[in-house]
């Protein structure tokens, strides 16, 4: 893992905008992938009517909303005043209820055992100490409670190959495949997550009940465009079969989503054993 710390981060932290981070149209596998990883962490944290839930990294509050519609008491939480912006007029728009929070991830300003369900989707690895973040989601949640971690996989499948069709290419023809590069952490992140990492840092905190893998060769060269050259429901099939495959063999997969439960939150046996 790579990170930064000190101000110049905690000022990226309060001015962090999503304008212009993704191109105006997504590729077939782009737009796949985001939408499976919204599904599966959503219906990861399956969170019921009065109960209280909790958006860290929230951005524009969109996940946030759609929880919310489900009838639960959805609180989003968000560094960036410009996200924070964005998701109150998203919100005041849609007529969605959510309470937004000014606050970073490492001192959530919530009681212990607050919520039923914490949720981080896509922002664990923007965070300055992902691990002080994973611990005080683990405080704010409720005995028996869940945490939901979504997260990109930069040693997937595609990241590997990706690497290694790269390698050919510059011993061949003495140049790289075209930018951007999947394997490449984004300028915006602070840490580069794997499965090794990201399952040796939730298990310091939880128990973790699934591990779920989502699509595979998101960003690999050419897919796109092979996507778009077969026709959609054919494009759509492959898409499918390969994220089945992902989610039997997680650590190939191009985003990892963990569910679990805090250690302190066990009956004193099964925490012992």
């Amino acid at each position: 893992m790579s990170h930064e710390h000190g101000g110049a981060q905690l000022r990226g932290d309060l001015d962090w905008d999503d304008e212009g981070i993704l191109p105006p149209v997504l590729s077939p596998d782009t737009e796949f992938v985001f939408r499976r990883m919204t599904e599966e962490t959503l219906k990861a944290a399956g969170v019921e009517p009065d109960r209280r839930a909790l958006d860290v990294g929230c951005g524009r509050a969109i996940d946030a909303a759609a929880l919310a519609r489900n009838g639960g008491a959805l609180f989003g939480c968000e560094p960036s005043r410009i996200m924070l912006r964005k998701a109150r007029e998203g919100l005041a728009k849609n007529g969605d209820r959510v309470r937004l929070v000014g606050s970073l991830a490492e001192t959530l300003p919530f009681a212990g055992h607050s919520f039923h369900r914490v949720v981080c989707k896509g922002a664990i690895d923007h965070f300055r100490n992902p691990d002080l973040a994973v611990a005080e989601m683990c405080r704010v949640v409720s005995s028996g409670g869940k945490v939901v971690i979504s997260v990109a996989n930069y040693e997937s499948l595609s990241c590997f190959l990706s690497r290694f069709l790269n390698r050919f290419v510059q011993r061949i023809w003495r140049r790289e495949i075209p930018r951007p590069h999947i394997w490449e952490v984004p300028p915006d992140h602070t840490f580069k997550f794997d499965y090794p990492t990201i399952l040796s840092l939730t298990q310091k905190y939880l128990r973790l009940e699934c591990i779920r893998g989502v699509s595979l060769l998101w960003g690999f060269p050419r897919w796109a465009c092979l996507l778009q050259r077969i026709p959609p429901a054919m494009a759509l099939i492959l898409l499918r079969g390969l994220d089945k495959i992902a989610n039997w063999v997680p650590d190939w997969s191009d985003v990892l989503i963990l569910v679990g439960r805090p250690h302190d939150s066990l009956p004193e046996k099964e925490r012992s054993s």
